[in-house]
């Protein structure tokens, strides 16, 4: 049975918000870290409960922390909410972090419905919207902050403050997987049982020696020597099609604590489904022969942005915008936004 919470949110930029700031940064790189970012987030905004989910391509959401949620409802998540949950959904289809509200999803995903998921948890759970915060993690997932109310919608004033906390707990995020990592190569045993220790991932300097690697890196590698050749063969952050396998390579920056100015190589399955696999091996294939700048546009516009959100997006002008796209069509032999979506875009 749920207990209601008592409103403690506080205005974003105050003191009491700093202190908190504070509080979380000492989180960094600890194995309670998400439950300290989601306190940090959870009080700007009054809400009921709370939920931390991680969300991948390869594997089912994946609960990691949740307050105020009796466990019959994480299991009525688990065996009939999960697999049609419009978060997941919106995450596989689009890679986009940032803030997305439940009650937003009307009309605006096209092919992801909501009415379903909303349907047959809402009522179980008791909500009537939910606010989600998506931060990027190592590999093709993401984790996902929830805030859930039992009357009433997020206001766009309230969207608007996630938004800009959003910086903020990115920046944690990234700080937190670089911490992560370094006491994982030191024999921190208590973080070699984080989920990211689970996952394909190999870590090299700026020189290409290998700082780190999971063990399923290296029974991938025993299994699929291909593997380091065409991680050696690479110096681009592109995705490398494999057959079976879609090797991405991701480089960081110089305040990375375990490989400063290294990269981050990560390992997932192509999709099971035929025309899937076809697409992501053609857009696989486009974006090694694009530009870092160029692909980041092509992501953006494969995910339905206007030439003026890109522009906003990006900080850059619409003609600037333009002239890319026209390299786009050009390195891809399509000529027209509508047609570069129906090709590329991974539908689900």
């Amino acid at each position: 049975m749920k207990v209601k919470l008592k409103s403690r949110s506080v205005a974003f930029g105050s003191r009491e918000w700093f202190r908190r700031v504070g509080e979380a940064s000492l989180a960094l790189g600890r194995t309670h870290f998400h439950e300290e970012l989601i306190r940090l987030f959870g009080c700007l905004i009054d809400h009921d409960a709370c939920w931390i989910i991680r969300f991948s391509d390869s594997a089912p959401p994946e609960i990691m922390y949740t307050h105020n949620v009796p466990q019959p409802l994480r299991d009525h998540y688990n065996s009939a909410c999960s697999a049609v949950d419009p978060f997941a959904a919106h995450w596989r289809l689009h890679k986009e972090v940032g803030v997305r509200a439940l009650s937003k999803f009307k009309g605006s995903l096209g092919s992801i419905d909501a009415g379903t998921y909303s349907s047959i948890f809402k009522p179980i759970a008791n909500v009537s919207d939910e606010l989600g915060l998506f931060l990027p993690t190592v590999g093709n997932a993401s984790i996902g902050l929830f805030l859930e109310r039992e009357r009433g919608d997020f206001t766009n004033g309230e969207i608007a403050r996630a938004e800009s906390a959003f910086p903020i707990l990115n920046s944690f995020e990234k700080a937190h997987i670089g911490q992560v990592f370094n006491s994982l190569r030191h024999g921190d045993l208590l973080l070699r049982a984080a989920h990211f220790s689970s996952q394909p991932i190999v870590v090299q300097d700026r020189y290409g020696v290998e700082i780190y690697s999971s063990p399923s890196w290296k029974t991938a590698i025993e299994h699929e020597p291909q593997l380091r050749t065409a991680m050696q063969s690479s110096g681009r952050d592109a995705p490398i099609a494999l057959g079976k396998f879609i090797l991405n390579i991701s480089h960081v920056d110089k305040y990375f604590p375990l490989a400063p100015q290294g990269r981050i190589i990560t390992l997932e399955p192509c999709p099971s489904s035929a025309a899937t696999k076809t697409t992501v091996l053609k857009r696989t294939d486009l974006m090694r022969r694009l530009t870092p700048r160029e692909r980041e546009i092509f992501e953006l516009i494969i995910n339905g942005r206007s030439t003026s959100d890109v522009s906003r997006i990006l900080a850059i002008s619409k003609g600037t915008v333009k002239n890319f796209v026209l390299r786009i069509y050009k390195k891809s032999n399509i000529h027209s936004r509508r047609d570069l979506i129906q090709y590329f875009a991974v539908r689900s």
